[in-house]
């Protein structure tokens, strides 16, 4: 594959996960909203929602206060936040047509169509009753996506996409990490009683990882901080674990890159390394910080060795 066609195709896949991502939070900070505990309180979730897309410097910048219905523009809408889900539809779209090439019909016609109903989007599409609808289609139209890969051959490209995503997922799982889970260690709420405003904020939390109904079915919503952290970081099977997405990336990279040693191979297998070995009590009793600047700053390193090594 040519490498730039291949850049393309990784971008493709962090393009599909961000637009799933940037859904699961606007959803996340809507629920919120409705709570006991959000009333009189109109920042609520919406704040730590762009400060986990890592979009608050250029919302604040470009819109300013903080504000419901300007925020839910800008993270569905606004077509300058390439973070935004219409904007990341747009994203896919123009990756996968350098690439057409590569990519069945199948799989071109669920990327532009879905790319024409995101186009679509009105402000009307946000309002009371609608949004759910909207976040609803933004999260199946992902999964129609993955769906129509089926379709691809057994190349190198499902390896890059897969590699894409896996990175994506990897860098939106840490920023969750950053921003969502320190408050909530702070609370010392060890064992959050079942329905307080607490343990919402947990549930919450694993809801905008794609989490929230493995937790239930792995943990019989038995809850407390070392189990949500450790379904996090260290679930052998969960596809939105942060081990399963390490290993994911060294898989991936072998699969279009064969076996030979690269930069961003030993460190994918350093993160993997890392986080199979760390001790999820720690980061209860106050590790957090010092275990996520690290990751933060070996997944960024990840996706620029993978584009100086292979793209």
């Amino acid at each position: 594959m040519i490498p730039r066609i291949a850049g393309n195709c990784f971008w493709l896949g962090r393009y599909l996960e961000r637009a799933e991502n940037t859904a699961r939070l606007v959803r996340m900070a809507e629920r919120h909203a409705l709570l006991p505990e959000a009333f009189g309180d109109p920042v609520g979730l919406y704040k730590p929602a762009l400060e986990v897309g890592g979009t608050l410097d250029d919302y604040e910048a470009r819109i300013g206060l903080v504000e419901r219905d300007a925020v839910l523009r800008f993270m569905v809408l606004d077509r300058e936040n390439s973070s935004g889900i219409v904007s990341c539809f747009r994203s896919v779209r123009d990756n996968a047509r350098t690439a057409r090439f590569l990519l069945t019909d199948s799989t071109w016609d669920a990327i532009n169509g879905v790319h024409l109903e995101a186009m679509a989007l009105t402000e009307a599409d946000l309002a009371d009753g609608a949004l759910e609808r909207t976040l609803d289609w933004a999260l199946a139209s992902c999964r129609l996506v993955r769906g129509a890969r089926e379709d691809l051959l057994r190349d190198t490209v499902p390896h890059v996409l897969a590699l894409g995503e896996a990175v994506e997922r990897a860098d939106f799982t840490a920023r969750v990490l950053a921003e969502l889970i320190p408050p909530l260690l702070d609370a010392q709420d060890a064992l959050p009683d079942p329905g307080s405003a607490t343990a919402r904020r947990w549930l919450s939390t694993l809801g905008s990882l794609g989490l929230l109904e493995t937790f239930r079915r792995e943990t019989g919503s038995r809850l407390s901080p070392e189990r949500v952290l450790e379904l996090i970081l260290l679930h052998p099977t969960s596809p939105h674990s942060l081990l399963e997405n390490a290993r994911r990336m060294d898989a991936a990279i072998v699969g279009f890159a064969g076996e030979r040693a690269s930069r961003s191979r030993e460190t994918a297998q350093h993160l993997a390394r890392t986080i199979a070995s760390v001790q999820v009590s720690a980061l209860v009793h106050g590790g957090i910080e010092s275990f996520v600047a690290d990751l933060t700053l070996t997944t960024n390193r990840l996706g620029l060795e993978v584009f100086e090594d292979h793209f």
